[in-house]
C-alpha cells in the first residue's frame, strides 16, 4: 500500500510498493456427501509490484499487476491481474479514496467469513471500481464498488457493493458491513439474482486489562437477502447469529467462532443457466461454504495459531483449524506468509 510522504505542493516523487502473499492451505473434511465444504489443497502465491508518481499532499497514480501461481500447475504464472489507479492518502485529511483497478488490501471493513472466505481475496486480489472512506476520531465509514463482470455472450454482468462502518469508544466497539452481489444475465444465460448479506456486530476488547496481545469478544447478527427473480420470483431472507472469541498472548493465539442459524447460501446448488449447466455455487457466493450449515443448524470453527514476531512488513502464521457442524468434523492446516515493502520504508540513497 503506497503512502505518499507530504512535501511541497508542487513536488513530485517516485513511489513504489511490493506485496507477496504465500498460502499453503490443506483442507481435510472427510466424506463429501456429509460435509457442506469440499476437501482440497490450496497451495500458491501472489506477488504484486506497483509503482507510480506521487505529488502534492497524498496524491498518487499507480500502475502494476498481481501475478498468481498455483504450485504444481506447470505454469510460471497465470494471467496477470493488472492494477492502475488514482490514490489519495494524506494523514492530515479524514478522507481516503482509490479509483480504478486497485488491490483489495485498500478495504478496511471487518467482514465475517460468511461474507468472504479466507481464500476469496487470494484468488480475487483486485477491486475494479472505487473506494471512499471517511475517518473521524471515534468512527469511520467506507463505501466501495467492485465491477467484477462485464456482460458478454457467455459472461454475466456482475458487480458487488460494499458498505462498512465502525465506531469505538473506550473498550467497546460496534459496526456493520453490507455486501450486495448483483448477478445479472448474459446474452445467452437467463435470470437475475441478488445475493446480499448484512452483518451488524457489537464487541468488547479487553486486551489492555489482561495485558494480552489480544482478548476480544464479538457478537454479530447475519441477515441474508437472496432474490432469484427468474427461478423463484420472491426474496428469501435467511439469518443467524455469530459469536467470536479471540485470545492471543505473544505469539500464540486462539480464534473461536460459532454460528447458529439458517443456510446463508440457499441457491448454492441451483442451476446457473449457462451452456455448461453449472450451478451458482462459488460463482454467486464469496463466503465460506460452511455457512450453508448441516442438518443441526450450526457451525463451529476453532483456530489455534502461532505467529512469530518478525521484521516490519513481514508476517508468518501457522494455523490448525477445526470445523464441526454437529455431526461431522474437518481439519484444516494453514501456513501463510505476507510481505509488504514500499518506498516509505527506505531512506533515499544519495
Amino acid at each position: 500500500m503506497a503512502v505518499v510522504v507530504p512535501c511541497a505542493a508542487i513536488a513530485q516523487e517516485f513511489v513504489w510498493n511490493a506485496d507477496f502473499d504465500f498460502r499453503f492451505d490443506n483442507r481435510e473434511y472427510g466424506d463429501p456427501s456429509k460435509m457442506v465444504a469440499p476437501s482440497e489443497t490450496i497451495f500458491g502465491a501472489n506477488i504484486t509490484p506497483e509503482a507510480g508518481l506521487g505529488w502534492g499532499y497524498g496524491h498518487s497514480l499507480m500502475i502494476g499487476a498481481t501475478l498468481h501461481a498455483d504450485m504444481g500447475s506447470q505454469k510460471f504464472f497465470d494471467s496477470p491481474s493488472f492494477i492502475a489507479y488514482y490514490d489519495f492518502a494524506d494523514s492530515r485529511s479524514r478522507l481516503r479514496a482509490s479509483l480504478g483497478l486497485f488491490p483489495c488490501s485498500k478495504l478496511r471493513g471487518r467482514f465475517s467469513r460468511a461474507t468472504f472466505d479466507d481464500t476469496y481475496w487470494f484468488y480475487n486480489p483486485t477491486i475494479e471500481g472505487a473506494m471512499l472512506r471517511y475517518t473521524s476520531s471515534y468512527w469511520w465509514l467506507e463505501v466501495a464498488c467492485d465491477w467484477n463482470g462485464l456482460r458478454s455472450a457467455s459472461r454475466r454482468e456482475m458487480f458487488t457493493l460494499l458498505v462498512s462502518g465502525e465506531a469505538k469508544k473506550s473498550l467497546s466497539y460496534a459496526g456493520y458491513n453490507l455486501m450486495l452481489h448483483h448477478h445479472a444475465q448474459s446474452d445467452t444465460a437467463r435470470g437475475v439474482v441478488d445475493n446480499g448479506l448484512l452483518n451488524v456486530y457489537l464487541g468488547i476488547d479487553l486486551s489492555s486489562l489482561f495485558m494480552l496481545t489480544e482478548f476480544s469478544f464479538q457478537a454479530s447478527w447475519l441477515q441474508g437477502y437472496q432474490n432469484d427473480r427468474y427461478h423463484i420470483g420472491k426474496p428469501v431472507m435467511p439469518g443467524g447469529y455469530e459469536l467470536t472469541l479471540t485470545m492471543q498472548r505473544n505469539h500464540v493465539g486462539l480464534v473461536d467462532t460459532f454460528y447458529k442459524g439458517q443456510d446463508l447460501m440457499p441457491y448454492w446448488n441451483m442451476p446457473y443457466e449457462d451452456a455448461n449447466g453449472a450451478v451458482y455455487g462459488s460463482n454467486l457466493y464469496s463466503g465460506d461454504p460452511f455457512y450453508r450449515v448441516g442438518e443441526k443448524g450450526f457451525y463451529s470453527r476453532t483456530e489455534l495459531f502461532w505467529e512469530p514476531k518478525l521484521k516490519d512488513g513481514l508476517s508468518l502464521r501457522f494455523s490448525s483449524v477445526h470445523h464441526y457442524d454437529g455431526l461431522n468434523w474437518g481439519w484444516q492446516q494453514v501456513v501463510t506468509l505476507k510481505v509488504n515493502i514500499g518506498s516509505d520504508m527506505f531512506a533515499p540513497i544519495r
